[in-house]
């Protein structure tokens, strides 16, 4: 399982774009996973809020999910200098 945070906070789970950003909104979306038993890997834009990443985490944690990883890119992969 993905969950992406672009830069103005907005989550999206497995691709699908969450209308909400609460933390409630982010548990529902990841609730299935501890039945899976799956990993969640937390896409961050550089520019995303602390504040938006931890409530990823905190949702993870609320859902019983313990294993996450990161993904991150250098700024040559994104056409940024």
């Amino acid at each position: 399982m993905g969950c992406v945070v672009n830069a103005q906070g907005h989550y999206a789970v497995n691709g699908l774009k969450l209308e909400g950003r609460s933390l409630q909104d982010l548990g529902i979306a990841l609730a299935d996973m501890r039945k899976l038993d799956a990993s969640l890997l937390i896409k961050a834009d550089a520019s995303a809020s602390h504040q938006s990443v931890v409530n990823v985490l905190e949702a993870a944690r609320m859902n019983g999910v313990s294993k996450i990883a990161f993904a991150t890119q250098n700024p040559s992969q994104t056409g940024k200098p």
